[in-house]
């Protein structure tokens, strides 16, 4: 059975779709309609991004990282993982305090995740992991 993951949407995220926006608006109050249609479709694709973006984990043994219509997708193997840890990353100077996913996998890659709840991708992703270790 496919488990499916929600990104986390990060604060720069809303800053950036703010300054779009801003930008739009004022490009289409002072009559620049090109600027403003190319900061309107710059709009579209980021939220497209956030609201379909996904972490998958597939019965067949892969984790798929979707982030949207317009973005590739990535496939990695259970097989290639090779670590899974739940990091901490201090924001604004340590005052938020935002937790993250790294996945060593492949010859020395590694993989940033933020899901919405990441204990329990960690814990999902582990039992998944332990379960194929147990097969081979």
């Amino acid at each position: 059975m496919n488990r499916i993951f929600h990104v986390k949407i990060a604060g720069s995220t809303y800053l950036i779709l703010v300054v779009f926006t801003a930008i739009m608006i004022a490009a289409f109050w002072f009559q620049e309609a090109i600027v403003g249609l190319v900061m309107a479709l710059a709009l579209i694709v980021n939220i497209e991004c956030i609201i379909h973006s996904t972490y998958t984990l597939t019965a067949d043994g892969n984790l798929v990282v979707y982030s949207g219509r317009f973005r590739k997708v990535q496939t990695i193997p259970f097989a290639d993982i090779t670590d899974v840890e739940l990091k901490r990353s201090p924001g604004l100077g340590g005052l938020v305090v935002s937790q993250y996913i790294l996945v060593h996998y492949g010859d020395k890659r590694y993989l940033s995740l933020t899901p919405v709840k990441p204990k329990e991708f960690v814990n999902a992703l582990v039992k998944r992991l332990e379960h194929r270790v147990e097969e081979d």
